[in-house]
């Protein structure tokens, strides 16, 4: 009898090493595991802060590329020197980029940054745009009735010292009723942006976010499919409602102009050889103008004075990852650098 006491004790401490040796297995097996998920996490983390870098880096010599440009472009001696050769004579790569928003890419190995230049001078001054004008141009962006009234008056309301309302815009007392109150501006704006704090200004029709496709977004697109937007069109330093016809990017030649689509690319496509000098010029070289152009003549110059460009610059990989930074560059030939930054945004789509 004390054997097989014996005999069952001895298989019984044999089960429980057993068991006890399959529960640190695989007590071990998922800390390997879950030693091997941190890892890949940590890989994973460091590549992609890697190429964020990276992206970063290539984004910010975007930007000082395109300020080298303006510089250049700027510079009484370099133009002289231009002027002395016939467009011909300038290889593709190193003509004059121009400054209506178009992309110029450059390449770094398995990325890329894209670059676009905007002078400030080919869109409209939201500061001193007419009632009229602005009415009509709220309109072209697909907001009508009540909406875009709400949107124009409340633009005047903002920007007018006075407290009295236009019949459908808003005032202090508006503001103040908000979840998060602020009082408005009664002033000019100091930044674009600015416009998103007035009433009726959403996030779309201010960035152009999903274009016309979208049903009640009250946004537009350009020819090419990009969503257009208020900040496409208006700025704080530009002349006022006139718009210099070889800067003006498609939204405005589009929007504000009123020109269409097919004939608004052929200004473009015209003005990359030469810009247009005068209304002779501009009805020679794109003659389907001439039976409009006398509703638009008086909205636009052929040189302008304003120095503000913004510059967008985006680096990219093959896949889907992009870095985008903005800068608002004034040239000033009078500064050491010839160029001082007004405005930098870090980050943008």
């Amino acid at each position: 009898m004390k054997m097989r006491t014996s005999s069952f004790s001895l298989r019984d401490r044999r089960g429980v090493a057993l068991i006890m040796v399959i529960w640190v297995v695989s007590i071990l097996s998922v800390m390997a595991l879950e030693f091997s998920f941190a890892m890949r996490t940590e890989v994973n983390i460091a590549r992609n802060f890697k190429e964020e870098a990276q992206l970063c880096a290539i984004a910010e010599g975007g930007i000082q590329r395109a300020v080298t440009e303006l510089v250049y472009k700027h510079d009484l001696r370099v133009q002289q020197m231009k002027r002395t050769l016939k467009p011909e004579e300038t290889p593709t790569e190193k003509r004059e980029w121009l400054a209506d928003g178009r992309p110029y890419v450059i390449a770094f190995g398995e990325k890329n940054c894209e670059i676009r230049i905007m002078s400030e001078g080919g869109k409209v001054n939201i500061n001193t745009v007419s009632e009229a004008t602005l009415r009509r141009i709220v309109g072209q962006l697909g907001v009508d009735g009540e909406k875009r009234d709400t949107i124009v008056d409340s633009i005047l309301d903002w920007r007018d010292p006075d407290d009295l309302y236009h019949i459908n815009g808003a005032e202090k007392e508006y503001y103040q009723s908000l979840k998060e109150p602020y009082e408005p501006k009664n002033g000019n704006l100091d930044s674009i942006e600015e416009l998103l704090l007035v009433r009726g200004v959403t996030g779309p029709l201010f960035h152009g976010i999903g274009g016309a496709e979208k049903e009640g977004s009250g946004t537009e697109s350009d020819p090419a499919g990009a969503a257009v937007g208020l900040k496409h069109i208006f700025s704080i330093y530009a002349l006022g409602e006139q718009v210099d016809i070889n800067s003006a990017p498609l939204p405005v030649l589009r929007f504000v102009l009123g020109i269409p689509a097919e004939i608004a690319e052929r200004i473009v496509t015209a003005r990359e050889e030469k810009g247009f000098q005068s209304e002779p010029d501009l009805r020679l070289r794109v003659p389907e103008l001439t039976p409009m152009i006398g509703e638009f003549s008086r909205f636009i110059t052929y040189r302008t004075p304003v120095p503000y460009y913004t510059v967008e610059s985006r680096g990219k990989t093959e896949g889907r990852s992009v870095r985008g930074l903005k800068a608002i560059v004034k040239i000033d030939p009078a500064d050491k650098n010839g160029h001082k930054i007004i405005q930098w945004v870090d980050w943008i789509l």
